[in-house]
């Protein structure tokens, strides 16, 4: 499945990039500077992980037999995709921020506060963190080169502290904002349009609403039913209890930096422009206009003349 979607995915990824990035009214766009980190995480870790995921699945071993390659693979995995789950999660809060308390924006300082630097703590975080839990802290679990990302995974959760603050802070917390934070996003905005009627700016807000909820929409399918049973298995349940179906959400969980791209790119104007001319050219392919020779009746003063007429088909 990974194959299947890997070329794609990295195809929108760099249409979405580019026209966020060159076109100026995008790029100054305070709610699309989140997106474009989203996006450009969620291509560096389909590059990364899920090429080098595909080489596993085919050969059953790691691309590089070495403790660097499999350290890298490992703290990679964890530290970008955790980046692109507190964007994401950061983005369902800062959307109340831009849509209903304009004021955190209103001047240099608050934007700095309040949109600059939550943006660039929730990008850099989970790479200070994991390294410190993969290259800091000791772990004598052995280098299986046969095994996915060389079997090292577990050294995450080697001291119970780190691994504590692991599961609720990297996993279950994103996870949980991203769907509340979104839902709370939907009820708000109905609410006020409701009550305002025609005075509520809902053009203002439409994109930036749309964004959002087809990134959550990813996370409620794919990642929260799974995070549900992990949330239990934190509070002391057994594992045994739905152990099928959480390691089926597992799988679903990697799709999402995968698919990402795919939600984004339908609500560029530009994408959908070009899918409109697509389709204007084969339809003016289908209904061409070919000239075809027709035989006349000859014209006494002109013997054997052929004239032209149009059929359109």
């Amino acid at each position: 499945m990974f194959t299947i979607f890997i070329v794609p995915s990295t195809l929108c990824s760099i249409f979405n990039i580019y026209y966020l990035l060159t076109k100026r009214t995008y790029r100054e766009e305070l709610s699309n500077h989140v997106i474009i980190f989203i996006l450009i995480f969620a291509l560096f870790f389909t590059l990364t992980d899920t090429v080098w995921c595909i080489f596993y699945y085919h050969t059953n071993s790691s691309l590089l037999s070495t403790p660097a390659f499999c350290l890298t693979w490992i703290y990679l995995d964890f530290a970008v995709f955790t980046s692109v789950i507190m964007l994401t999660a950061w983005a369902s809060i800062e959307r109340h921020m831009l849509i209903f308390h304009q004021n955190f924006s209103a001047t240099p300082l608050r934007r700095l506060m309040f949109h600059y630097v939550p943006l660039m703590i929730f990008a850099i975080y989970p790479f200070i963190y994991y390294f410190i839990v993969f290259f800091l802290i000791p772990c004598d679990i052995p280098f299986d080169y046969n095994q996915l990302r060389c079997g090292i995974g577990s050294c995450a959760y080697v001291d119970t502290s780190f691994a504590l603050w692991d599961s609720i802070v990297n996993s279950i917390l994103p996870i949980f904002a991203i769907v509340l934070f979104s839902f709370a996003l939907i009820v708000r905005v109905w609410y006020s349009k409701y009550r305002m009627g025609q005075r509520f700016p809902w053009r203002n807000y439409r994109k930036m609403l749309f964004q959002l909820l087809s990134i959550s929409f990813l996370y409620f399918v794919l990642a929260f039913p799974a995070m549900v049973l992990y949330t239990a298995y934190t509070a002391g349940v057994s594992y045994d209890v739905g152990a099928d179906f959480f390691e089926i959400g597992i799988y679903l969980i990697s799709f999402i930096a995968l698919l990402t791209p795919f939600v984004l790119i339908v609500l560029l104007p530009e994408f959908r422009a070009t899918i409109r001319k697509i389709i204007g050219f084969f339809r003016r392919e289908k209904h061409a206009v070919v000239p075809q020779a027709m035989p006349i009746n000859r014209l006494r003063d002109y013997p054997g003349v052929y004239v032209t007429r149009t059929d359109l088909f």
